[in-house]
């Protein structure tokens, strides 16, 4: 994306002055004390404003204990973990941001990954970092602790930026926990966790702010895009496009940039950026020039098809330089074959939904993997607004051993991903022609261009894999297809459900 602000610093100095009073610090970067957190011993005994169950180990209940604003701009985030089972519990980097290497925070930044979903500002907002610590419970708090003996509980807090335009509620996003959607947010001051304090962001905080991508597919496999809320970037395939090594468009191309055309006339931007790529195949005195010529061919075509005056094209070539996948496998390179066209978001259009019915059948939907009988079924598919919608089904394991779920992670040989997710779900448009994929985020971790995903992670302590005879709980945050009433859902290799409704 063109526009992709990750980690803003924050001219906070005037504007805490006052907030400060609001949380009860003494001044700005002061910590926040309360009487409730009497002690590390003391037990956290506030009402849960909602529970989920731990990804990891579902004996463990994850309650949020409080959701509070202060200071104007900032939100604390407080979850409680209880072991409601009789093993001992490892909470190390269950709470700790997914996309950043333990190694970068070990011992540190526990609650690293504890944050909100702002889906009018389209943003995941993280803990602020306050020079190299981030504001939130950390490995030598009271909540630190590697294990929870059975029955034990630990609180843990997160200083996030507030959501834009006074948001009311919020999505409350953890590592290891589904999103928990649309929880009012109190204008009522924090109270800390037992034997911890809340810091208030001094000046020179910076808050961790990642753009949510909605991802799409055409049925037809002609197209992907991304949409971070600021641009959309259209990935057309070149093997739809042009014959082997050839920049002379198909027949089936004409049809293909009419649609992108239609797209850039409703944008408002003046300029449209057309790039070649390759894959690594050859070398670059081949794919260079053969990704010039691709661009220049497209960006012709378009220049005949836009209405709209005063657009400028731009084509450029970049051979293999920027590939979007990993060349080590066939899907990768053959998606990394592209030419993209990238414009300014257009405003969405009033649309009138769709009463045509979704292809699929009604679930549970039944599939053998790996020699197991297993099942699947769509719990919910919840709106969270602006577009936005989180999806959960239910994998049950019939047989007699226990089922390793990697066929969830769609293209994990070939998709740039920080670890593993449950992503090879989505919900299909069969009106609109369209698949829509879980939202993905960009780290932008020092020496990281990967994504990650909104989605169940699958990787290390939090292995998919599903007993006999049990069933396992997954989600999805998807972008909601904007001009169906009902749609169906593909997760994995299942048969497709249909019927489906946001609710």
């Amino acid at each position: 994306m063109r526009v992709r602000p990750a980690v803003l610093t924050l001219a906070l100095a005037a504007s805490l002055a006052s907030g400060c009073s609001d949380s009860g610090s003494k001044s700005d970067g002061e910590e926040n004390s309360s009487p409730a957190g009497a002690g590390k011993t003391g037990a956290d005994t506030r009402e849960a404003i909602a529970s989920v169950r731990s990804f990891k180990d579902p004996k463990v209940k994850v309650d949020l204990v409080g959701l509070n604003r202060f200071g104007g701009q900032h939100v604390v985030v407080q979850l409680r973990y209880t072991n409601t089972g009789s093993d001992p519990y490892g909470t190390e980097y269950m709470v700790q941001d997914i996309a950043v290497p333990n190694d970068a925070t070990e011992g540190g930044d526990q609650a690293s990954g504890i944050g909100l979903l702002d889906t009018a500002a389209r943003r995941v907002l993280l803990p602020y970092k306050q020079g190299d610590a981030c504001l939130c419970s950390s490995g030598n708090s009271s909540a630190g602790r590697d294990v929870l003996e059975a029955g034990e509980h630990a609180t843990f807090f997160a200083v996030v930026p507030a959501p834009a335009q006074g948001a009311k509620t919020a999505t409350v996003v953890t590592p290891d926990t589904p999103p928990i959607p649309n929880v009012p947010i109190s204008d009522e001051a924090p109270s800390a966790p037992p034997g911890q304090s809340i810091p208030t962001p001094g000046p020179g905080a910076q808050a961790v702010s990642h753009a949510m991508v909605a991802t799409t597919e055409a049925l037809d496999d002609t197209d992907e895009t991304f949409d971070d809320g600021q641009n959309v970037k259209v990935n057309l395939r070149a093997d739809v496009l042009f014959a082997l090594n050839k920049a002379d468009l198909s027949p089936k191309a004409h049809a293909v940039l009419k649609d992108i055309a239609q797209q850039i006339d409703a944008s408002s931007d003046t300029t449209v950026e057309v790039d070649g790529h390759t894959d690594n195949t050859g070398n670059d005195a081949i794919n260079q020039p053969l990704s010039q010529r691709r661009a220049e061919t497209v960006k012709k075509a378009l220049e005949g098809m836009v209405t709209r005056s005063g657009v400028t094209f731009q084509a450029r070539g970049h051979g293999a330089q920027q590939p979007l996948y990993s060349n080590d496998s066939e899907e990768g390179r053959r998606r990394n074959r592209r030419v993209t066209v990238t414009f300014s978001r257009p405003q969405p259009a009033q649309q009138t939904p769709s009463s045509a019915p979704s292809s699929g059948q009604a679930g549970p939907v039944k599939l053998t993997i790996e020699g197991t009988p297993m099942a699947a079924q769509v719990t919910g598919v919840k709106q969270l607004g602006n577009g936005f919608g989180l999806l959960t089904y239910r994998l049950t394991n019939e047989g007699s051993s226990e089922s390793p779920m990697s066929s969830l992670n769609y293209g994990s040989d070939w998709k740039n991903q920080v670890q593993f997710f449950a992503n090879n779900v989505g919900l299909v448009d069969p009106a609109g022609k369209r698949k829509y994929w879980p939202v993905i985020y960009p780290t932008d971790y020092p020496g990281n261009n990967e994504y990650a995903t909104l989605a169940t992670p699958t990787a290390g302590a939090w292995d998919a894999r599903v007993k006999p005879q049990q069933s396992r709980d997954f989600w999805a945050v998807v972008p909601l297809p904007p001009a169906a009433s009902t749609f169906s859902v593909e997760i994995a290799k299942f048969p497709r459900i249909g019927g489906l409704s946001a609710s």
